[in-house]
């Protein structure tokens, strides 16, 4: 068996799951800190890349189907074909939108994952010389503290779910309403369009609900290791010169 053989064979036998790496591997821990931190970004790219190709694709599907529905309602003159039309097209787009609005929750918290995975191994890094952690510009703590965030559930209502959401609640708000209108005839407008808003209402609080059970269940099942420091005074900015 030649040398090269005997020391890849040698390397392959220190790294086995029964050899767990110790403190004398600094090197190949390190070797696998990068490995990581390069995928992660890629894994990051492509939750966000899904989420933005998932919305344009019921954004424009609402969009469309909306055109489409004023160009029937000028042939048909707001009939009762044109009703059962529209309850024929607004509930597909509706359970387009609920899928959709799953899929783009579940993108969103795996990228809040890969997101906290990073920060652990930047902070991993700045370990090795703490006298050179002042060269990372971003912090090594959490996510939020580098886009000068509070860490609140304000910021659910900023996401991508939560504006699929508020379309899910209006598309069901308009289908409730147009419902109770072909159904029971002679119906008050007034009362059709309180209908449709409390069933808009409930179903984006049903959205909201399960937002947040599902970022809790995240939170409680993916610790942030090196949380962000409480919220300081912000830093004030140097001045220009003249």
């Amino acid at each position: 068996m030649t040398s090269t053989s005997l020391g890849s064979r040698f390397q392959l036998e220190s790294f086995t799951p029964d050899r767990p790496a110790g403190d004398g591997d600094g090197q190949a821990v390190l070797l696998a800190m990068t490995t990581e931190h390069f995928t992660l970004p890629t894994a990051r790219a492509v939750t966000v890349s899904d989420s933005n190709g998932r919305t344009a694709l019921y954004l424009g599907s609402l969009s469309s189907s909306l055109v489409a529905l004023a160009l029937v309602a000028q042939q048909l003159r707001f009939g009762d074909v044109f009703l059962v039309f529209v309850l024929t097209v607004l509930p597909a787009l509706l359970f387009l939108g609920l899928v959709t609005y799953v899929r783009v929750l579940h993108n969103s918290v795996e990228d809040i994952i890969y997101a906290r995975a990073i920060n652990r191994i930047r902070h991993y890094y700045t370990e090795i010389d703490p006298t050179k952690a002042h060269y990372f510009l971003l912090s090594g703590r959490g996510a939020l503290q580098n886009m000068f965030l509070r860490d609140s559930w304000t910021q659910l209502l900023f996401t991508l779910p939560s504006a699929v959401a508020v379309i899910n609640g209006l598309l069901a708000g308009a289908t409730a309403a147009l419902a109770l209108a072909f159904a029971a005839r002679g119906v008050a407008p007034l009362l059709a369009t309180v209908v449709g808003a409390g069933f808009g209402s409930a179903v984006l609080i049903l959205h909201v609900a399960y937002q947040v059970r599902h970022f809790t269940r995240m939170r409680t099942a993916v610790e942030a290791r090196f949380p962000s420091p409480p919220w300081g005074p912000r830093p004030s900015r140097p001045r220009r010169a003249p």
